[in-house]
């Protein structure tokens, strides 16, 4: 892809899922067929909105802010990461994958924290502007149990690491509910298998619409 509008994936699912293995992989793959491939994250991708990353999962701060700031926070540091990694990438014909993208603000403050959708909606028009949704959208999906277990063994970094099992069910429901409004674009993928079989379920779904 070296020319026109590039393409652009984003990984989400609830903690412990697998989303970096499965990006690095990914990343391998496309790189291997050609393509140019930039990687990214959120909160995150810029040095600025890294700080704001910080921020959020600060431990002195991680949990004191309201639903709407940390909403708040979360798109200005998108607003940064648009602007300047992910909009100019696929200008140039890119492949820009992100770990987590607008799905995750929409389940982690809206379904979980419950700020109204349309307003987070909105911001999401605000600072997306036109051509910066994501073509495809897998979303990793584990049981509840597995999850817990797996952030268990790889310790607690972030607040919403230490939740308990409601909060893991709430994100979990929150994620397969998007997938039901957005069906065309989002695709769930069962994370409980090996690395190499959800890789495998990844590209299926992305060689549909690449």
């Amino acid at each position: 892809m070296g020319q026109g509008r590039g393409f652009f994936i984003t990984l989400e699912g609830g903690e412990g899922a697998g989303k970096t293995t499965q990006i690095k992989r990914l990343e391998q793959q496309l790189k291997a067929q050609g393509h140019n491939v930039v990687t990214t994250r959120e909160p995150g991708g810029t040095p600025a909105a890294e700080e704001i990353r910080g921020l959020l999962s600060s431990a002195q701060f991680g949990t004191q802010w309201s639903p709407l700031a940390e909403l708040l926070l979360i798109n200005a540091a998108r607003e940064m990461h648009v602007r300047d990694i992910i909009a100019p990438a696929l200008t140039r014909g890119d492949v820009v994958i992100s770990d987590r993208f607008i799905d995750s603000t929409r389940v982690y403050q809206g379904f979980v924290r419950g700020v109204d959708m349309d307003f987070i909606k909105q911001l999401e028009r605000q600072v997306l502007g036109t051509g910066c949704m994501p073509d495809i959208t897998l979303i990793l999906d584990l049981p509840v149990d597995t999850a817990l277990e797996r952030v268990a063994g790889r310790g607690a970094d972030h607040h919403y690491d230490r939740a308990g099992k409601e909060f893991y069910q709430k994100l979990r429901d929150g994620f397969i509910e998007i997938s039901k409004m957005d069906a065309s674009r989002c695709a769930i993928i069962d994370a409980t298998g090996t690395p190499e079989e959800i890789e495998t379920q990844i590209w299926q779904q992305i060689a549909q619409k690449l």
